[in-house]
């Protein structure tokens, strides 16, 4: 299936289907009137979920993407908080800058101000998608398309590794000197046919990729948090929160809505948030492990 295709039909085939509740998330807001939401992050300095806005087509360079800003009871504070980008998907925040993944390339923006701070290019990108930012400066990016994860490090990109077990690198996390990537999965024959992902580590000290847990089939895998040594992992076409440690098979903890995309975790507060692309809604959810 065309790249173009694929993502229409992740967008979109599970539009319509109605929110889940489980014993483990008790919701606690709904917003709606985002533009095709696809992260979301929170920063504790500015008591503010920042949410990326696609704005159209997911690979075109159409100048339609926007990140919005909101309230902590999910009132939306600036539905245009920065604006001029493509397709902005994975966001993440560090010492005061908001970075965003805008198709083949990183935007950096002050958080305090909401100026655009710089752009750093990605050469070889296909299709960047989540983003982890390190407290050390370091900016890790995957590129889903590309089965593989850059690194940005003194204004300059470069490949960290480029694996099959990187098929679909999706959500981007750390724990200690390890990368922790959720695969979205092998989509080589097509969406429809997709073989589904599991969750990967890449060891920084070496580069070399292996299993962060089990290596059987997990699911269509989005955003990733940590939670300690476990990882928390939604599961888009399948509407599922997962919870993964060490060397074990991954365990749904929670429903959630199918399309669910790149969660935040506030684990001071046991709050999960979590944008659904193809509803154009945020839902924060209070989860009790």
């Amino acid at each position: 299936m065309h790249r173009m295709a694929f993502v229409s039909a992740l967008l979109m085939s599970v539009a319509g289907i109605p929110a889940a509740q489980s014993a483990e998330l008790a919701e606690l807001w709904r917003t709606t009137g985002f533009d095709l939401p696809e992260s979301v992050s929170w920063d504790q300095d500015a008591q503010a979920f920042f949410v990326s806005n696609i704005g159209g087509d997911p690979m075109s360079k159409d100048g339609n993407g926007t990140i919005s800003k909101v309230n902590p009871d999910g009132s939306i504070a600036d539905a245009a908080w920065a604006n001029g980008m493509d397709a902005p998907k994975g966001i993440d925040i560090a010492n005061g800058t908001l970075y965003v993944s805008d198709v083949d390339h990183v935007v950096a923006f002050d958080v305090a101000s909401g100026e655009r701070l710089a752009d750093y290019s990605v050469p070889g990108a296909v299709f960047l998608n989540d983003i982890y930012a390190a407290p050390d400066g370091r900016v890790f990016v995957s590129d889903t398309f590309g089965n593989a994860v850059f690194v940005i490090q003194s204004g300059e990109a470069s490949l960290v590794s480029r694996d099959p077990l990187l098929a679909g690198a999706n959500g981007l996390t750390m724990i200690g000197n390890d990368l922790i990537v959720a695969d979205l999965g092998d989509a080589s024959n097509g969406f429809d046919k997709i073989v589904p992902g599991t969750v990967v580590k890449i060891d920084l000290a070496t580069n070399a990729v292996s299993y962060f847990g089990s290596p059987d089939s997990l699911g269509v895998l989005d955003g990733i948090e940590p939670d300690g040594q476990n990882v928390l992992v939604t599961d888009n076409a399948g509407g599922r929160l997962l919870l993964m440690a060490p060397g074990e098979t991954g365990v749904e903890v929670g429903k959630l809505e199918p399309g669910a995309a790149d969660l935040e975790y506030v684990p001071g507060e046991n709050l999960i948030v979590v944008p659904q692309t193809q509803t154009n809604m945020v839902v924060a959810y209070r989860w009790t492990p």
